[in-house]
């Protein structure tokens, strides 16, 4: 017996526009980094990276 599939939600109308516009917004902003922003971007990268490097070592997996 096959179980029915849910529907995917998808934004329409106002909400649509809006959430397109915001994502534009944030792509564009995020091409436009000045070197500071992207010097400061990169260094919480290297902490998470380096965070996660510490928890695979004591998973021992």
């Amino acid at each position: 017996m096959a179980l029915p599939i849910a529907s995917i939600p998808v934004l329409t109308g106002e909400v649509a526009q809006r959430f397109e516009a915001e994502a534009q917004a944030n792509y564009q902003k995020m091409l436009h980094r000045t070197p500071e922003e992207e010097k400061a971007v990169k260094e919480r990268y290297n902490r998470g990276i380096e965070e996660v490097r510490k928890m695979l070592a004591k998973s021992h997996l």
